[in-house]
């Protein structure tokens, strides 16, 4: 019997190790926090294809509540624009309940968990990673295995620890992160907005996204800052939650939840996730929609893919060869449809609110370009460029930020097409170059 070490109790660990654990696996999760502490104190937009594209029960109906009609706003709030909205096709579930319950369903397929212990570093022999140190009350502990799954987020000790040789990047760059700060505060007098979830671009001129969310009893507060502008700062967050108090007044000064800040990765999948004997999954693997963060449908998929490529192996053992097919998979399924974004985010990060109010009141982004969630993709093609080019009008020193950040849009399906189907070391060192190159 094959043993599986996951470090990290993060969506795409717990979905792979309940899929491994069904089919006959040793599977043990090392988890940093107290089983108690799991999870944010806030809640996540998902889809049922959450659970459905892996494998997963679908939670009760008590468990979460469905999607709220949402919108974008411009920085001077002159231009709403609204997202087709389809009652029922998205829920909202909270994030405590969500990793309590994946937690429950894989105690009950036999996996062994690890709760209040730090995750040191992989243990390796040459190339291979055969286990994981790591810290009880600051006692170290080793445990070996034939797969160590890295769920450790995105600043993952086990990724940083892998020999280099491995060619797997240990950290994320400024441009790949987001800080947000979310809190719940009361709702007053129960008032809604219109729509409930309105969200805003570059909000007090900082780079970056807010959100406003209104139910009968609270008002849900998220303040996020784009990492190339530099780190949140507590000034900033007091500023932004004034504002938006003095805008909706109903929004009282009560905390009911949250009020915690965090960083979230940004950035599409990382060019290499797999080596021998590892396998990196979720926010360790840049799994992530680039734009605004949400990566849990993403890591629930990916665990499955990650499972099923296991299970398929067999007695062979877990090598490169062996793991490049669950890369392969993801890559081509989800991840390849959202360099398109993460260009995207780029150009995003280099303007400033001014040229946000003009694309939007001038029409160059539209509802179309900003709904993420519509599971059609995100559509800009070389002719879209140029119609931002053509109306940019005042603001044409922009030209040259547009066309470095858009010019390799031409070329994301063929270095998609050219990803090697099966392991061969020498193309996919290319590939990899051609994939940086984007």
């Amino acid at each position: 019997m094959k043993k599986i070490v996951v470090a990290g109790a993060g969506h795409g660990g717990l979905t792979a190790s309940y899929h491994l654990a069904l089919s006959g696996y040793d599977v043990t999760v090392i988890e940093h926090s107290k089983k108690e502490d799991m999870g944010y104190d806030w809640h996540d937009a998902l889809d049922f294809s959450a659970f459905d594209d892996s494998g997963i029960p679908r939670p009760s109906e008590d468990m979460y509540s469905f999607n709220l009609p949402t919108g974008f706003t411009n920085p001077s709030s002159t231009v709403m624009l609204d997202i087709p909205y389809v009652k029922g096709k998205g829920i909202y579930m909270d994030r405590k309940v969500l990793v309590n319950y994946l937690i429950s369903l894989c105690e009950n397929a036999g996996v062994k968990f690890i709760f209040g212990a730090e995750v040191m570093a992989a243990l390796t022999e040459g190339e291979r990673a055969v286990g994981v140190r790591y810290s009880i009350d600051g006692e170290d502990r080793f445990i070996f295995c034939d797969l160590l799954i890295d769920a450790a987020g995105m600043h993952s000790s086990v990724r940083k620890s892998l020999p280099s040789s491995c060619n797997i990047r240990k950290e994320l760059q400024p441009r790949e992160i987001f800080y947000v700060h979310r809190v719940y505060f009361e709702n007053i007098t129960g008032e809604l907005t219109e729509p409930q979830y309105i969200i805003k671009l570059f909000h007090m001129n900082r780079p970056g996204i807010d959100w406003v969310l209104t139910e009968k009893g609270f008002v849900d507060i998220l303040i996020g800052k784009f990492g190339a502008a530099g780190e949140l700062t507590q000034g900033e967050i007091d500023e932004a939650i004034a504002a938006l108090r003095k805008q909706y007044p109903f929004m009282g000064e009560k905390v009911l939840r949250g009020g915690k800040t965090a960083e979230i990765p940004l950035t599409r999948m990382l060019p290499m996730i797999i080596c021998d004997g590892y396998a990196a999954v979720g926010d360790s693997a840049g799994m992530t929609v680039p734009l605004n963060g949400s990566g849990i449908i993403l890591s629930m998929a990916a665990g499955k893919i990650l499972a099923d490529t296991v299970i398929s192996a067999g007695d062979k053992e877990l090598s490169k060869a062996v793991l490049w097919k669950y890369e392969y998979e993801y890559f081509n399924k989800y991840g390849k449809d959202l360099i398109m974004i993460d260009i995207l985010k780029n150009f995003f990060t280099y303007i400033n609110g001014e040229h946000v109010d003009y694309f939007l009141e001038k029409e160059i982004l539209t509802s179309k370009e900003l709904d993420f969630d519509s599971g059609e993709g995100i559509e800009i093609t070389p002719e879209y460029v140029k119609k931002i080019i053509s109306a940019l009008g005042p603001v044409i020193g922009l030209v040259p930020t547009i066309v470095k950040n858009l010019k390799a849009l031409p070329f994301i399906d063929a270095v998609a097409k050219q990803m090697p189907k099966t392991y061969n070391q020498e193309k996919i060192d290319k590939w990899i170059k051609k994939y940086e190159a984007l």
